[in-house]
């Protein structure tokens, strides 16, 4: 079976990142930033190997879904800034066969794949803080890590995109995957804002609207609350306040484990504080 060498640059696109020391290891991923202090914003190079008998473009979406899913939570969660998938080298390894006294190597042609999707600060001992927060996304539910991990594409888009429209739509999916795990039986009644507010202290009333008034003004030009004009102002002034509160919830949910009612305990005290 064929076996391959993958190489994923991830880009910062926020107003922090992150750089390791030495190459560090995540779910058998080995990750490498620049220095630092010749690169103010240091990209991360994720690099892994596997085998497979796929075509071209499986195995460049099997790449994508490795770093979505074992890489980009714990870059996002350590950095608390957006990353941007930036480039994907997929590189087949050379295979080698013995013919008798003859030896053949078979070389093969690199593929390079852009990326058309979104998916500093300098740790002494980032395998520490990232085995810490692995055991704490292992104990997570295979159901609701892998929303976790949908949530934290949307949040990760959204936070990669200039446009602040675009950006509220992208954190409006995140926010309501994550209530359909959260509060599922409010998600169902349409109460979930509530829900979330009243149960984990999220906030999700900007200027006197709930989110989904403002997302629906936005989709539908106007409803019985505002305008279109208007949920534009609310969103342009909110809207990374709107993300702070998502980035929040889903790095207090993998502190806790997907544990919601040890989630709900630690997000009531630290509003009372």
């Amino acid at each position: 079976m064929p076996s391959y060498k993958v190489t994923v640059v991830l880009e910062p696109t926020g107003n922090s990142s992150i750089a390791f020391n030495e190459p560090v290891m995540i779910n058998g991923i080995t990750l490498r930033t620049e220095d630092p202090t010749r690169n103010p914003k240091p990209k991360i190079y994720a690099e892994f190997e596997f085998k497979s008998k796929d075509e071209p473009l499986q195995i460049k979406n099997y790449t994508y879904s490795e770093i979505e899913k074992k890489v980009l939570p714990i870059i996002i969660f350590l950095s608390k800034s957006p990353y941007l998938i930036k480039d994907i080298k997929i590189e087949r390894l050379p295979e080698i066969y013995k013919r008798g006294n003859t030896i053949e190597v078979h070389l093969f042609d690199t593929i390079h794949v852009k990326s058309e999707v979104h998916i500093s600060m300098t740790f002494e001992d980032p395998q520490a803080k990232i085995s810490s927060l692995l055991e704490r996304l292992n104990r997570i539910d295979p159901d609701s890590e892998s929303v976790l991990v949908r949530a934290i594409k949307y949040w990760n888009r959204a936070m990669s995109d200039p446009d602040p429209i675009d950006r509220f739509l992208n954190l409006y999916i995140a926010i309501e995957l994550l209530a359909g795990k959260l509060v599922n039986k409010e998600y169902r009644e349409n109460k979930w804002v509530s829900a979330l507010y009243d149960k984990f202290g999220v906030n999700g009333i900007y200027d006197g609207y709930k989110i989904h008034n403002i997302r629906a003004a936005l989709v539908h030009y106007k409803n019985d609350q505002l305008d279109k004009e208007e949920a534009e102002r609310i969103i342009e002034k909110h809207v990374d306040e709107f993300a702070q509160e998502i980035f929040e919830l889903m790095k207090d949910y993998v502190e806790c484990g997907g544990d919601t009612e040890c989630l709900r305990k630690k997000r009531q005290q630290r509003n009372r504080s």
